[in-house]
C-alpha cells in the first residue's frame, strides 16, 4: 500500500514539473554577493591607481615625494591614496630632504563618476538589478616615468540591486550619485500575463495529478 501511494504520488513526472515550475517563477535564484557603496568602489578605483604608478617605481625605492592635486571635490581620496602606498611598503614625504634625492609621484584626479546601465530581473518575478558604471579619471607623473605625464582611466562594472541605490550613493558627494534608467516598457508589460499564464498552467496541473 505505501509503496503504491509512493509510486503514485510521489514520482509521477508532472509531480517533478509541477514542482519545477513552481520553483523557476517564483523563487528565482540569487548569485549577487553584498555590494560595496558607490564610495567604497572609487575607494578600490584608487587603489588600483595606486598599485598601478607604485609597479613602475623600482622596489628598491623605499621614500617617495607624494603631491595629490585632488581639488575639493575629490579630496576625501587623500588618506586613502597616502594609505595605499605606505601599504606597498613605501614612506610618504610632503617634502624633499635636504641632500636626498627623493623619487616624486604627482597624481591628479580629474574626475569621477557612476552611471547605472539597463535595468533586468533575477528571473521573471525577482528583484530590479542595474548595472553600475564606476569610473575615475586623470593624470599623473612619477620620476620613473619615461613618457613623462600619464592619463589614465579606471572603470569598475558590476551590478547592485535597484532598491539599494539610495542606501548605495551619498548625498553629500554628487559624482556618487546618477539617475537611474526606468524599467524597460516589455518588462513591465510582459510581466502579469506571464503571472496570469503562469497561474493558469500551475492550476491546470494540479487538477491532472488530483485527477489521476
Amino acid at each position: 500500500m505505501h509503496r503504491k501511494f509512493v509510486g503514485k504520488y510521489l514520482f509521477k513526472k508532472e509531480k517533478f514539473l509541477f514542482l519545477f515550475l513552481f520553483i523557476i517563477f517564483f523563487y528565482p535564484s540569487n548569485f549577487y554577493s553584498q555590494i560595496k557603496t558607490n564610495l567604497d568602489v572609487f575607494y578600490s578605483l584608487t587603489d588600483s591607481l595606486v598599485d598601478r604608478i607604485n609597479s613602475e617605481i623600482p622596489s628598491s625605492e623605499k621614500k617617495i615625494l607624494l603631491t595629490l592635486n585632488l581639488g575639493q571635490n575629490y579630496s576625501l581620496f587623500s588618506n586613502n591614496i597616502k594609505d595605499r602606498f605606505i601599504k606597498n611598503g613605501k614612506e610618504i614625504l610632503v617634502q624633499p630632504s635636504d641632500g636626498l634625492s627623493i623619487p616624486y609621484v604627482d597624481i591628479v584626479i580629474v574626475g569621477a563618476g557612476v552611471e547605472y546601465g539597463e535595468m533586468f530581473r533575477s528571473g521573471f518575478f525577482g528583484t530590479h538589478y542595474i548595472q553600475r558604471n564606476s569610473t575615475i579619471f586623470g593624470n599623473y607623473l612619477q620620476s620613473f616615468s619615461k613618457s613623462g605625464k600619464q592619463e589614465y582611466e579606471i572603470t569598475l562594472l558590476d551590478t547592485v540591486k535597484v532598491e539599494d541605490i539610495n542606501s548605495l550613493e551619498n548625498d553629500s558627494y554628487p559624482f556618487s550619485k546618477a539617475a537611474v534608467p526606468p524599467e524597460p516598457f516589455l518588462s513591465g508589460f510582459a510581466e502579469p500575463i506571464i503571472a496570469i499564464g503562469t497561474a493558469a498552467l500551475v492550476i491546470v496541473l494540479f487538477f491532472t495529478i488530483r485527477s489521476e
